[in-house]
C-alpha cells in the first residue's frame, strides 16, 4: 500500500513539475516575442524585459522594461486572442521628462526641503517648452504652507512653466488641505493664496 502511495504521489509530482516547466517555457518564449519587438521597433536602444506575467482579468501577458539608455521604465502587452503587442515607451519616457524638468527646476532652491514630492504632465509628447496640464506638489508638513506655495509659484513663473492646474496638498494638525492654482496666478499674494485653500480630508 505504501509503495502504490509513493508511486501516485510521485506521478502527481511528475505530472505538476511537468505542468510548471511548460507554463514556465510558454511564458519565456512570450518574454522572446517581446525582447524581438523591442528591437524591431527600438534598434539601436537596449532594454532589459521582465519575466513575463499573466493577466487573466484583462486576458493579457504583460511585464516590465526598461530602456538602458535613458532609464525609462515602462510596460508591454499583448493579448491572450491576438499577436499584437502594445508598448507605452513613449508615453512613459515624456512623463518622466516632465517630471525631471520639474525637479530641476526646484533643485538647490531655498524651498527645495520643503517639498515631499512634485510630479506633473501634460497632453502632448515633451518639449522644453511643453504646456503642463497638471503640476502636483506636496509639501512638507512641518513648512510655512502658504508662503511656500507663494516661492513655489514664483520659481514656476521665472522657468517658464505654463500650467492649467498646479495643485498644492499638505497636512496640517490631522488634517489634508489643498490649493488649486493655474499659471495665471502667479501674481497672487500670499493673502490671495490662502483664501484659496480647502480642506479635503
Amino acid at each position: 500500500m505504501k509503495n502504490k502511495t509513493k508511486t501516485v504521489l510521485a506521478g502527481v509530482f511528475g505530472v505538476l513539475l511537468v505542468c510548471v516547466l511548460a507554463v514556465f517555457l510558454f511564458l519565456a518564449n512570450i518574454r522572446g516575442e517581446f525582447i524581438e519587438y523591442l528591437d524591431q521597433k527600438y534598434p539601436g536602444h537596449a532594454f532589459a524585459v521582465g519575466f513575463t506575467k499573466v493577466d487573466p482579468i484583462y486576458g493579457k501577458f504583460y511585464t516590465r522594461s526598461t530602456c538602458l539608455d535613458d532609464s525609462t521604465v515602462f510596460s508591454l502587452s499583448k493579448s491572450f486572442n491576438t499577436n499584437s503587442i502594445n508598448d507605452n515607451y513613449a508615453r512613459a519616457k515624456s512623463q518622466q521628462q516632465y517630471n525631471a524638468r520639474l525637479e530641476e527646476t526646484f533643485k538647490g532652491s531655498t524651498i527645495e526641503g520643503r517639498i515631499r514630492s512634485i510630479t506633473g504632465g501634460g497632453k502632448e509628447p515633451f518639449k522644453n517648452d511643453s504646456k503642463y496640464t497638471r503640476v502636483y506638489i506636496h509639501l512638507s508638513d512641518d513648512a510655512e504652507h502658504i508662503s511656500v506655495a507663494k516661492e513655489a509659484m514664483h520659481i514656476l513663473e521665472v522657468s517658464n512653466i505654463i500650467a492649467e492646474g498646479i495643485i498644492f496638498t499638505y497636512e496640517k494638525d490631522a488634517c489634508v488641505y489643498e490649493i488649486h492654482l493655474s499659471s495665471d496666478d502667479y501674481n497672487l499674494s500670499e493673502k490671495d493664496i490662502q483664501a484659496k485653500v480647502r480642506r479635503i480630508k
